[in-house]
C-alpha cells in the first residue's frame, strides 16, 4: 500500500547526489540553418561522423557546466519485482530538474558560438526552464511562451530565472506558433524548439555515454551492455538522442518507449508507419503533450542498427502510481511524463505485456530514464493519489 501524504512529507527529502563532470576533447560544430527533414538527415549524419568517442560529444556545454554526469543508481526493489536488475539514470537531477539540460545546453552553447544572444522558445514547462537555466549561464536573454496547460508553479520557476514569460494556448502546439511568429518578427532572435533539432538530440545521447560507462564499472566483468531501456517519449527528441547513443556505443538493446493513452502520438506513429497528428492532449502527463512527434522518430527506428524500439501505452493512473513509488522508494519526485516509463517496471499488469511476454529482454540488465519534470511537488503528488484512488 502506497503511503498517505503525511509520509510522503517525510520520504521527500532527497539529499543531493555527488555530480561529477568529465574533462572532455573537443568535437567539431556545425550549424543550424533549417529544421526540415533532409537538414536534420544530414546533421545528424554530421553529429555522428564527428564524434569518433564518447568523449567527443557536447564537450563544450559539458565543460561549462550547462548539463551534469547524474548518476546511476541500482534499484533493489525495482529489481525484486522484475526478477531482473534494474538500474535508474536520475536525471531528474540535473539542474532545471529533467533531462532537457543536456540537448539545451549542447544547442544553446552552438548558437552562443554563432553569435546568438536571444533565444525565444516554446514549450509545455521542462524545455523552457531548460532553455531559461542555460540562457542565464551564457548570458542571453531568453523568452518563453507556455500553453495554458502550464503549471503556475512552472511559470514562478521560469521568471525565477530571468525569462520573459508567455502564456498562450490550450496546448503546446498553439504556444510554438506565437512563439515562431515572434522569432519571424525579430531578427536578432533564434527559435528553439523544445524537441525538433539535431543538436539536441545529440545533446540527450551524452546519457548514454554515461550509462555504458557507469555500468561498466558497476558490472565489471558481467557488463553485458543495456539489456532494456525504458524512456518516456513526447515530441521524440529524447528518444532520438538515445538511438543516437546507442548507435554510437553499438550495443543491442531493446528500447521501450512509454506514454500516456491520452498523449499517445508517437505509439500510434509507430503502428501504422507514419506521423499521427491528435486532435487534442487529454492526459495528466502535459509534459508529453506534443499533438504529433517528429518525422526524425520513425526515421531513426527504421535505420537502427543496435536496437529495436517498441510502444508502451499506459494509463494516467499507472504513471501517476509509479511516481508515487518512486518517492516511497528512492526519496525522488518527477511528473507523470516520467512515470510512464517507470509505470512499465512498476505496473504488474505493463511488466507482464511489456518485458515478460513481450519478448523479454537480453542479458544486460534493464535501465529506466529518470527524465524528472519540475512540475511536480508534495502538495500535487497527494492530491493526483487521491485523484486517482491510489
Amino acid at each position: 500500500m502506497l503511503c498517505s501524504r503525511s509520509k510522503l512529507l517525510s520520504l521527500i527529502g532527497f539529499s543531493a547526489a555527488i555530480l561529477s563532470s568529465l574533462t572532455i576533447s573537443r568535437a567539431a560544430a556545425f550549424k543550424v540553418t533549417s529544421t526540415s527533414s533532409s537538414i536534420h538527415r544530414h546533421l545528424a549524419q554530421m553529429a555522428l561522423s564527428s564524434s569518433s568517442s564518447d568523449q567527443d560529444v557536447a564537450w563544450e556545454a559539458r565543460e561549462a557546466g550547462l548539463f551534469r554526469r547524474t548518476p546511476l543508481i541500482y534499484s533493489p526493489t525495482l529489481s525484486e519485482q522484475c526478477q531482473h536488475d534494474v538500474y535508474l539514470k536520475l536525471d531528474c537531477l540535473q539542474a532545471s530538474g529533467s533531462f532537457k539540460d543536456r540537448g539545451m545546453g549542447h544547442l544553446c552553447m552552438e548558437l552562443k558560438k554563432q553569435g546568438s544572444n536571444k533565444l525565444i522558445s516554446s514549450s509545455g514547462g521542462n524545455a523552457g526552464l531548460a532553455v531559461a537555466s542555460t540562457g542565464k549561464q551564457l548570458g542571453m536573454i531568453v523568452q518563453v511562451i507556455v500553453p495554458e496547460t502550464t503549471k503556475s508553479m512552472v511559470v514562478a520557476k521560469l521568471k525565477s530565472l530571468g525569462a520573459e514569460v508567455t502564456v498562450f494556448g490550450e496546448n503546446w502546439n498553439a504556444a510554438d506558433q506565437l512563439a515562431r511568429q515572434k522569432v519571424d518578427q525579430d531578427a536578432t532572435a533564434s527559435y528553439i524548439s523544445p524537441y525538433d533539432n539535431p543538436l539536441l538530440w545529440t545533446g540527450h545521447s551524452t546519457l548514454i555515454d554515461e550509462i555504458v560507462q557507469d555500468l561498466k564499472e558497476q558490472q565489471q566483468a558481467s557488463f553485458k551492455g543495456i539489456g532494456t531501456l525504458l524512456v518516456s517519449v513526447g515530441g521524440g527528441g529524447l528518444l532520438c538522442g538515445v538511438l543516437e547513443g546507442l548507435e554510437r556505443q553499438a550495443f543491442k538493446t531493446k528500447v521501450l518507449a512509454a506514454e500516456t493513452v491520452g498523449a499517445s502520438s508517437f505509439g500510434q506513429a509507430l503502428e501504422k508507419g507514419e506521423l499521427v497528428r491528435l486532435d487534442s492532449i487529454d492526459s495528466i502527463a502535459t509534459s508529453l503533450g506534443a499533438l504529433e512527434v517528429t518525422a526524425a522518430t520513425l526515421e531513426r527506428i527504421q535505420s537502427s542498427k543496435q536496437s529495436t524500439t517498441l510502444s508502451a501505452i499506459c494509463t494516467d493512473a499507472q504513471a501517476v502510481y509509479a511516481c508515487l513509488s518512486l518517492a516511497q522508494d528512492h526519496r525522488l519526485l518527477v511528473e507523470p511524463a516520467c512515470g510512464a516509463a517507470l509505470a512499465v517496471a512498476y505496473s504488474e499488469e505493463l511488466r507482464t505485456k511489456y518485458l515478460t511476454n513481450d519478448g523479454g529482454h537480453s542479458d544486460g540488465p534493464i535501465v529506466i530514464q529518470v527524465c524528472g519534470g519540475s512540475g511536480v511537488n508534495v502538495d500535487l503528488l497527494a492530491q493526483w493519489k487521491q485523484e486517482f484512488g491510489l
